[in-house]
């Protein structure tokens, strides 16, 4: 079987080759992007569009005139580009969803986000033929598992990693530091931009608390990766790594502009952390990121998808 994947850059590419690589030998795997779709010419069984916006629409494109299922992937970026559409833009997207074989969603949240925002018709439609793949963790993690050596937090490291143009939503967490500072807890904020992988294990497994935050762009990735250095989560209620695992698990949801909530749930993390810990160590391998273990699932998604 054939499966053509239509990339926007080669992030999209390297995401998909965490599953690809470990699919059954039977699934031959071709790349292209949305405007490399059009002069296509190549047997193809299956196309998977790995963005709603763009790869999406050339995947339609391509599905009307040859007559080829296709697989839409949807990404937190694109309901941010649909959120923004006028109302009278916004059929000929849905339709791409409505009209695809199978949605893959990567998180809870864009499946509740869309509930509330597409027509009930069309979400009836879209979520008959939709199943959810949270993001798959490069397997250099889930080789290097590690847990935080049983600590108590008398020193609370807190990391946060992104490019420096994202520090702002850091505003409240800088609020509620002083807020503990005052009350003569001693805590640091060590922020990161994007390192190797070998750099920033080590950078991980020097700090207590990640910090995932950023309720616009919110990386699973990072999340999975600091669960897999035994680190607890702040992230932002509603995000994409809300709901993953039961509160308290993987850590704690938090409204990301109130420095009260997140100095609360900084003491709570650190008066708890040594059962934090023990529920981390349980997650452990973290199959649920793991491109082995999802393997098979997309090889049924595809089968599927041809019917």
């Amino acid at each position: 079987m054939i499966i053509l994947h239509i990339i926007s850059n080669e992030e999209d590419r390297a995401h998909a080759e965490r599953v690809t690589r470990y699919m059954s030998e039977t699934f031959e795997h071709q790349y292209v992007t949305p405007k490399e779709m059009a002069a296509y010419q190549g047997p193809v069984d299956v196309i998977h569009a790995h963005r709603w916006f763009g790869c999406g629409q050339a995947a339609a494109n391509y599905a009307a005139a040859k007559g080829v299922p296709y697989v839409v992937e949807v990404m937190q970026s694109d309901l941010d580009a649909y959120h923004k559409l006028f109302v009278f833009s916004k059929k000929g997207v849905e339709n791409v969803l409505a009209e695809a074989a199978r949605v893959v969603f990567t998180s809870q949240s864009q499946q509740e986000f869309l509930a509330r925002h597409l027509p009930s018709k069309t979400a009836d439609t879209v979520f008959f033929h939709s199943m959810m793949f949270l993001e798959a963790l490069d397997s250099f993690w889930l080789d290097n598992l590690h847990i935080h050596p049983p600590t108590a937090l008398v020193h609370i490291k807190l990391l946060y990693v992104g490019p420096s143009d994202s520090h702002h939503h850091l505003d409240a967490v800088h609020h509620a530091m002083k807020k503990l500072q005052r009350r003569n807890y001693d805590i640091t904020l060590t922020t990161v931009g994007d390192l190797a992988n070998e750099e920033l294990l080590e950078v991980y497994r020097k700090h207590d608390i990640f910090l995932q935050l950023d309720e616009k762009t919110p990386s699973t990735q990072r999340f999975a990766e600091a669960l897999s250095q035994g680190l607890p989560v702040l992230y932002a209620t509603d995000s994409a790594c809300d709901g993953i695992f039961k509160e308290g698990l993987a850590g704690y949801a938090v409204n990301p502009k109130s420095a009260d909530d997140i100095a609360r749930t900084i003491l709570n993390v650190s008066d708890l952390f040594g059962t934090i810990e023990q529920h981390i160590s349980r997650l452990h391998p973290l199959s649920l990121f793991d491109g082995r273990e999802q393997a098979s699932h997309y090889e049924h998604l595809y089968e599927n998808a041809a019917l």
